[in-house]
């Protein structure tokens, strides 16, 4: 397991035989620059085995960047199609992995977007990557923060703001809407030339729109083990979470949860050992780490609940932690855990352990009662 474990052969292997939309648009960011990345992003899917439909307004400076775009994947002879009220039949018969599809006519961008929500409702596209040239910036929720994640409801709520009458932004918000109910799975906004990192990294780089906005925990898998070690490290490199070897990634990782959006986006991990502290009926929450675009949706809260609801299944006495960031101290605290001494813990967990290490880590702990305890697990 390498030290710079690389997510993107994991999402290229998620998105093998699945279909990714792309919108292209008047307002997209479209350059030679961008025309390249594009090309270059479209040969990564389709070498994988992953199919690419472009939908595009039928605009000059559109059908200039296509042509371009042709070009550079020559070698991949896609294949040009349109879109005048039904569905064209090259879109069932795959002969090629792209195609790409206009919707019609030198329209107004306004159009566009009703035209594109009933095409995106029409096929149930699983994803949809909206190419826009604001890539999301400068959304904010009702406190000021930056939004990254966005589910159905949060989305009305955002069209219930004063900007919700005609500006181009509230127009964009009720198009995203009207796809996802309409049975889009997904919809990215963002820019083309962040399309990589939004479709190959965990933090992506846009804002992210989900249909199904629940979020599962649940233990994770070996097709999980690969994009959850991926996380952890990710978590180190922030300094959120304390450096740990290979070996003991491959132990958290057959011990571990996973927080799942829409099912299948690893949004947050964490581990429960309790293996070392038999004697002391303990249980460890290790390496809990949550992706920054999920955190409005409380997903490190539902990891830490699940791991006191399993404490509590098996009667554990006592559910500790010992982190070194002043963040996860704060969260710790806020779900009921106190600071204690080291010697407090297990000896068990002391053992072979960095002297150096264990004086930068602040131990913390919750008191369980065998199970019983009367608290309740908070939720985030």
């Amino acid at each position: 397991m390498s030290q710079e474990f690389s997510e993107k052969p994991f999402f290229l292997q998620a998105f093998r035989g699945l279909t990714l939309t792309i919108a292209l648009c008047e307002e997209s960011d479209l350059t030679l620059h961008t025309q390249r990345a594009l090309a270059d992003v479209i040969r990564d899917l389709v070498i994988h085995q992953a199919k690419v439909l472009i939908v595009a307004q039928d605009e000059t400076v559109v059908r200039a960047f296509l042509s371009g775009l042709e070009s550079e994947l020559s070698d991949l002879l896609p294949v040009l199609t349109s879109h005048g009220g039904e569905i064209p039949a090259a879109l069932w018969n795959r002969v090629t992995p792209v195609h790409v599809v206009y919707l019609g006519g030198e329209t107004a961008i306004e159009i566009f977007w009703e035209r594109l929500a009933r095409f995106g409702a029409l096929l149930r596209l699983p994803r949809l990557l909206l190419i826009h040239r604001d890539g999301g910036e400068g959304w904010l929720d009702g406190e000021g923060e930056s939004l990254n994640f966005v589910n159905p409801a949060r989305l009305k709520r955002l069209l219930s703001d004063s900007d919700a009458g005609t500006s181009g932004r509230a127009v964009l918000r009720r198009t995203i809407l009207e796809l996802l109910t309409g049975g889009v799975g997904a919809v990215s906004l963002c820019r083309l030339s962040d399309l990589e990192r939004e479709l190959f990294s965990y933090e992506g780089r846009g804002l992210f729109f989900s249909r199904r906005h629940y979020c599962q925990v649940r233990r994770l898998t070996l097709d999980d083990f690969s994009a959850a070690a991926a996380m952890i490290r990710r978590g180190e490199s922030e300094g959120f979470l304390l450096p740990r070897s290979d070996e003991s990634v491959t132990a958290l990782l057959t011990q571990g949860y996973g927080a799942f959006i829409s099912e299948h986006h690893l949004s947050g991990v964490c581990g429960l050992v309790t293996g070392p502290y038999r004697s002391r009926n303990a249980g460890e929450i290790t390496a809990l780490y949550a992706l920054t675009r999920f955190q409005g949706e409380g997903i490190g809260g539902r990891l830490l609940a699940r791991m006191i609801q399993e404490a509590r299944r098996m009667r554990l006495d006592l559910l500790f932690a010992c982190v070194g960031d002043p963040r996860a101290m704060e969260f710790f605290g806020h779900h009921g855990f106190e600071r204690v001494d080291s010697d407090r813990l297990p000896e068990e967990k002391w053992r072979h352990y960095d002297p150096a290490r264990k004086a930068r880590v602040v131990s913390l702990a919750r008191r369980m009662g065998g199970g019983h305890d009367g608290d309740g697990a908070t939720r985030g």
